[in-house]
């Protein structure tokens, strides 16, 4: 970028590399043309930044120091290069968004290709985190908005739309309870079933189930991978506990079938679209909140699933 010295663009790459010649090869600038630069301002500063070492070199306190504050002047400048796109009017612009691993499914990779197709100057970072990765990369401003499941309440998040999202029993198309419109769980314990781990969430309202049916559910296999328990479904090994959310693109693909639970014991989980409330969001990224606000409308009315 041009509004950086070229010391610090040859120092995020050797810190990057951990080695001259690798910078070096990387940058196409002789090593000794980085290394002299990097010297002049260890000169200036009266410490190192790197200790040098026969392996490569590795960075001091005071390397780090300088190297963090170069990632945050990186991030801040190209906000304004963003800012200054949208006062010229070009609707161009980059958005960083951070989602839980089950929104990113063939339904929600529709809404971003029909986003992209009203607004082709703006391009994204789609980046999967747990929960609280995303909680820290909306306060640290790594991103620009997240998606998340069942949030904490937080000063630190704005909750700018949210979908309550129903728990069921999934069967395979062909199964004998796929006619089912509903469901008690007490009536799943004759069937095999495929028991969702931790670190899924689902873990705990089943357990929540089990406790209050008091039935002993016929266990054949157990998963905490949400992708090998659709496909365990779908190839009919057993049934499960899953929201509707897992298995939407199934679904449209007649699949699988969800029955809605309706044990009192169960609530629903809440899919929420979150931001920083102290962030000032790019034009760009206020343009795609809206239309994820959007979409969390739809959601939430289950046309989704017509």
């Amino acid at each position: 970028m041009f509004a950086f010295s070229r010391f610090l663009l040859y120092f995020t790459e050797v810190a990057r590399q951990g080695s001259l010649r690798k910078a070096s090869e990387v940058l196409h600038v002789s090593a000794s043309s980085i290394d002299r630069q990097i010297l002049r301002v260890e000169e200036q500063l009266d410490m190192p930044l790197f200790e040098r070492h026969p392996s490569g070199l590795r960075m001091t306190a005071a390397g780090e120091i300088l190297l963090n504050a170069a990632k945050n002047w990186q991030r801040d400048f190209g906000r304004v290069c963003t800012q200054l796109d949208d006062l010229r009017g070009l609707r161009h612009g980059h958005v960083h968004i951070a989602t839980i691993d089950a929104i990113n499914r063939g339904f929600f990779s529709s809404i971003l290709q029909r986003i992209r197709s009203d607004y082709p100057g703006i391009s994204f970072t789609l980046t999967t985190m747990s929960n609280i990765h995303i909680a820290n990369a909306l306060t640290s401003g790594d991103a620009d908005f997240g998606i998340m499941l069942n949030p904490q309440s937080s000063r630190e998040l704005l909750v700018k739309s949210f979908a309550d999202l129903r728990l069921g029993i999934v069967v395979s198309s062909q199964h004998p309870l796929a006619n089912l419109e509903s469901i008690r769980f007490s009536h799943c314990e004759s069937w095999p079933f495929i028991v969702p781990a931790a670190p899924l969430m689902l873990a705990d309202p089943l357990e929540a189930l089990i406790n209050s049916s008091g039935i002993k559910i016929n266990e054949v296999a157990r998963t905490n991978n949400i992708h090998m328990l659709r496909s365990l479904v779908r190839d009919d090994v057993g049934i499960s506990l899953m929201c509707w959310l897992d298995i939407v693109d199934e679904y449209r693909r007649g699949e699988l079938k969800f029955i809605p639970l309706i044990d009192t014991v169960l609530k629903p989980f809440t899919l929420s679209l979150c931001v920083a409330p102290q962030r000032q969001l790019s034009i760009a990224a206020s343009m795609m909140l809206r239309e994820l606000e959007s979409f969390f409308a739809l959601m939430q009315s289950e046309e989704l699933l017509a």
